[in-house]
């Protein structure tokens, strides 16, 4: 069935997007551009995702000992998607965005989910950064948060353990102060006045994390669960001890620049799964010592908010994700129907 009657339908006749361009934020917006902005990714859909849709089910990811493997038809359409600009669709000017409505935004977007939603995690990346314009550092926003919006680099949400699933108060994940000399490019700084935030380093494992490794992008920025112990080394109890960090694959410098340096984020293993088979699923290990960082074991995260307020600050991608989630099983149903 074609989802573009249906969306129409939905979008300017129930919930009447046009009227937005009222708001002094969407004056430059009117349903001609909100078409083209369709029409784009309605072609981009058609032509990079549809037709791959079963090579990227039959064809999982896949780690060759040094790097994960994706289908070519993964890294076009994951390339077609970061021209088309639809990474900041929603983001101001300033930021590089389009300065649409989220309504609008979200129903482009599914073009690519009717299409094959196994192709691509989009939805974490701009969540991630999303969640860094809100609770970040403005150094956070600028190195980050942008490079994310921009495609440059992708983001994930690493929350769950393997022993900690839905049940996050048992995260075991822990964040010590980084009191070695700091890896930025600016020089040796104090662990709490490091420019890109107060920096730890984190030691444990993540499971169940969507895009955790790939080759699509220059550069991941995860975005991790973890416990600062306290005075006596013991990890706080439940969720009020979780604290949020910002943990790049590869170091950066406060320019945004790769310092050359890869941080100690090992990929651990592939899980393979009944749906979605297109994107990574990984097992990841922060600190094991495979990567480390100014000789030392333990992967480089730069704290996100206050101590003890992680949880709080990773709903705020938790939610993102949620709509993002809602929105790709109903088109799966619709492209089913």
């Amino acid at each position: 069935m074609s989802l573009r009657p249906t969306l129409d339908f939905l979008l300017y006749h129930w919930l009447d997007a046009p009227s937005l361009s009222q708001r002094a934020r969407f004056a430059d917006h009117s349903r001609e551009t909100f078409d083209a902005v369709l029409d784009t990714c309605e072609r981009i859909a058609r032509e990079k995702y549809a037709p791959f849709n079963r090579v990227v089910d039959t064809q999982e990811p896949h780690f060759d000992g040094e790097k994960v493997i994706l289908p070519q038809a993964t890294h076009d359409a994951h390339k077609a998607f970061v021209e088309s600009g639809m990474m900041s669709a929603a983001q101001g000017y300033d930021i590089g965005g389009m300065q649409l409505p989220y309504t609008v935004q979200a129903a482009a977007n599914s073009f690519f989910a009717m299409a094959s939603v196994s192709i691509g995690s989009n939805m974490l990346t701009s969540g991630n950064a999303n969640l860094l314009l809100v609770h970040g550092t403005e150094m956070q926003k600028d190195v980050f948060a942008k490079n994310e919006f921009s495609g440059r680099w992708a983001g994930t949400m690493c929350l769950s353990e393997p022993q900690a699933g839905s049940s996050l108060s048992d995260v075991a994940t822990r964040a010590v102060p980084d009191e070695a000399p700091s890896v930025a490019a600016d020089g040796a700084v104090p662990w709490d006045q490091d420019p890109l935030g107060p920096r730890y380093r984190l030691t444990g494992n993540k499971m169940w994390i969507s895009s955790g490794d790939h080759e699509l992008t220059e550069n991941i920025v995860h975005i991790v669960l973890a416990k600062i112990p306290d005075e006596n080394g013991k990890l706080v109890p439940g969720t009020r001890g979780i604290s949020l960090f910002i943990v790049p694959k590869k170091m950066v410098d406060t320019e945004g620049r790769l310092t050359g340096e890869r941080n100690d984020v090992a990929l651990a293993g592939l899980n393979h799964k009944l749906g979605w088979r297109g994107t990574t699923n990984t097992l990841l290990n922060f600190g094991e010592g495979k990567y480390p960082v100014a000789g030392q074991a333990g992967a480089v995260g730069y704290l996100v908010g206050q101590p003890g307020k992680g949880l709080h600050c990773m709903f705020h991608m938790m939610n993102e994700a949620r709509i993002g989630v809602g929105m790709a099983a109903t088109m799966l149903g619709m492209a089913g129907y």
